[in-house]
């Protein structure tokens, strides 16, 4: 593997174990770019979600290894907030907007991580703290 392979593997290792390193390095990488905070906030955002996703994916693999794969349960998650706020479009304003159900279930799904990935994180700790 070349050096900047090497590099790349080890920024998503410690990316995907630590997402929120992932929220400061990717705003201010964007910041800079583009001297724009809007900007720079969406982006880390995005990235920062994806890198949670991961996150907790791999500590619910970690801690349950016998379980269903997490990825069916994100794969529910995100199928029943489609229904939910497609449902509340209808209900409201009558017709559904694909676009922003979609951008409301990435907000939402980054706020649902971030609380997964602080329960899986102090759940980790505590077993470990257990097995000692």
């Amino acid at each position: 593997m070349s050096m900047l392979t090497n590099v790349g593997a080890y920024m998503w290792g410690v990316g995907a174990t630590f997402p929120f390193i992932g929220f400061a390095v990717v705003y201010f990488a964007v910041f800079r770019w583009k001297k724009d905070k809007r900007y720079a906030v969406r982006w880390a955002v995005n990235i920062t979600n994806l890198l949670l996703i991961h996150a907790v994916v791999t500590a619910y693999s970690l801690l349950w290894p016998d379980a269903w794969s997490a990825w069916w349960w994100i794969a529910l998650l995100f199928l029943g907030l489609f229904l939910l706020i497609a449902w509340l479009q209808i209900r409201f304003r009558g017709r559904i907007s694909l676009r922003k159900i979609s951008f409301s279930i990435w907000r939402i799904s980054f706020f649902l991580f971030c609380l997964a990935y602080l329960f899986l994180f102090t759940t980790g700790v505590w077993k470990t703290i257990q097995l000692g």
